[in-house]
């Protein structure tokens, strides 16, 4: 590998091959749930600037800065970031969930759910949400989704376990990254 940078010095190129690298392990260091939300956009003088989906997750990840400069230096095999500056940025909309109609049983299971409930109005109000409930899991179902192995929650993405299973400190492991 000491013959490449030689020949990256060589052409000037040093610098822009560490910005490069830099920018593109970030997704691997920090993993899938932390990727989706961030994309890293610059890397110059030992600064990694980091666009991210919102100012709540720039103050959460600001949080975790030191152990995502650790991790990416380690991976780099030196000491090449030295800060990261979160910025809230512009992501694209994520994909559309299509309706999806529930089957004429979904309405007995509601009215049964609910039947113990002695006031009318209180018990169609439990219906209501039960019926708007089962019909965003059926269509998240049918837009790819998967239901949580922990705590059977219906969620788009990679993984067994659902975004609040994943960063659940009760878990008992660091599944952020």
């Amino acid at each position: 590998m000491n013959w490449v940078k030689e020949v990256l010095r060589r052409y000037n190129l040093a610098e822009e091959f560490e910005r490069q690298r830099v920018i593109a392990i970030w997704p691997a260091v920090v993993g899938t749930q932390i990727a989706r939300l961030t994309e890293a956009v610059e890397f110059r003088s030992g600064r990694l600037t980091v666009k991210v989906s919102s100012p709540s997750v720039a103050q959460e990840l600001a949080l975790l800065r030191g152990k995502y400069i650790a991790r990416l230096n380690e991976r780099c095999g030196e000491q090449l970031v030295e800060e990261i500056r979160f910025v809230p940025g512009k992501f694209p909309v994520p994909r559309e969930v299509p309706a999806v109609k529930l089957p004429p049983q979904a309405r007995d299971e509601a009215r049964d759910l609910f039947q113990a409930i002695p006031d009318r109005k209180l018990r169609r109000s439990f219906e209501r949400l039960y019926l708007t409930l089962r019909q965003r899991e059926e269509s998240l179902l049918a837009a790819g989704g998967k239901r949580c192995s922990r705590c059977g929650a219906v969620f788009l993405g990679e993984g067994d376990l659902c975004p609040g299973c994943r960063f659940d400190p009760v878990a008992g492991d660091d599944r952020a990254g």
